[in-house]
């Protein structure tokens, strides 16, 4: 009896969409075995900086972060992660860049000479602010500006309000930090499968304990969203024991529309800042600043849910684990629950009984006893 003739080749039986992808797959891995290879060679022969145009620059973020963290450390090695990541930040910068549509001509022309010195004239000869000043011309039919006079005094080193003190914005801040919440947006390009997108994060704060509140991500900021939000800032204040009778923020028209009737709803009232006036809502300001330099800057993101994980990690390292000065280097969760500072011991301490907790990869580090 015959016996089979044995299949020439093992993997015969194997279907032939399989057999064309193994065969595929080992060609791709010749090939970037070659390229990288190549490239070393290349590169060793180079002598000298390398010098990027902007296009190249914007297409190797491209390809690299479409890599992912892993590939991309063990592929790209004619820059360093750190100038992928720098690059990564000026690209989202000249997204913003509308240097030129800036109209260059020159601004409104200065008042005849004879009217500033006519001005200068009544803030000498009496003790007379801005707006008293204006009245006086007025009177003899000459019309000029509040803003205007100010430029006037300020350019010939006169007070411009010197009968005048009233409460500044430190002393208001100081007798009302216990029901004072302050808010703003913050934007970020992050990248999705459409390319580089902006999210905007809503910050929200309490004054007095430097707690934040609320740290959400979006990318339609709309009045349903607002809403919520507002909704969602007087639940957790409820739940932390905090009673609102003021929320501070600048002028952004999407806070108008829908979060601030949801707070006068609640019986809150909402103060809002001059124009061009950031100083004015300088704390929720400077955390703005800290996420960025703290987190954002440092890390590529790629969709939203992993932004709003970010932010929830910073978020709770602000308010359980970091000391702030403005509070006397107290954390946030302490002064919200009244607790002190431990005592200092006088026991010895070594370096081996101090333990380190990181958050995002070791961007946040916190340091603490081990317990006994």
């Amino acid at each position: 009896m015959a016996k089979p003739r044995p299949s020439a080749i093992p993997w015969a039986g194997i279907p032939l969409i399989a057999t064309v992808a193994r065969l595929l797959c080992r060609e791709l891995t010749l090939q970037n075995e070659y390229l990288r290879e190549e490239n070393r060679i290349l590169k060793s022969r180079i002598k000298g900086r390398i010098i990027f145009s902007d296009d190249e620059r914007s297409s190797l973020v491209k390809k690299a972060v479409a890599m992912g963290r892993d590939l991309m450390k063990a592929v790209v090695s004619i820059v360093k992660p750190d100038t992928i990541l720098a690059w990564q930040r000026r690209l989202e910068r000249s997204k913003w860049d509308y240097s030129e549509r800036r109209k260059r001509k020159p601004g409104r022309p200065r008042k005849p000479r004879e009217i500033e010195q006519l001005v200068c004239q009544l803030a000498r000869e009496n003790i007379w602010g801005y707006r008293r000043i204006r009245g006086e011309l007025l009177k003899i039919a000459i019309v000029v500006s509040k803003s205007c006079i100010a430029d006037m005094l300020r350019r010939n080193d006169l007070p411009i309000a010197p009968n005048r003190k009233g409460l500044t914005w430190h002393e208001f801040l100081s007798r009302h930090m216990d029901v004072l919440i302050s808010a703003d947006l913050l934007t970020k390009e992050i990248w999705t499968f459409c390319g580089l997108k902006t999210a905007y994060v809503l910050m929200v704060m309490h004054m007095k304990s430097r707690t934040v509140l609320l740290c959400e991500a979006t990318f339609s900021p709309n009045a349903r969203w607002m809403s919520q939000m507002a909704r969602n800032i007087l639940l957790v204040a409820d739940e932390l024991g905090i009673q609102p009778r003021y929320v501070l923020h600048d002028r952004d028209f999407l806070f108008s529309y829908s979060f601030d009737p949801a707070l006068h709803a609640a019986d809150v009232k909402v103060l809002k800042t001059p124009y061009r006036s950031p100083n004015l809502n300088a704390h929720c300001e400077r955390v703005i600043r800290t996420v960025r330099d703290e987190v954002l800057n440092h890390l590529i993101i790629f969709g939203l849910s992993r932004l709003q994980n970010v932010l929830d990690k910073w978020k709770y390292s602000f308010n359980h684990c970091r000391p702030h000065q403005g509070i006397q280097q107290h954390r946030p969760e302490q002064v919200l629950h009244g607790l002190s500072l431990p005592e200092e011991s006088l026991a010895p301490i070594r370096p081996s009984d101090v333990e380190c907790t990181e958050y995002l990869g070791g961007l946040l580090k916190s340091y603490s006893r081990k317990a006994a």
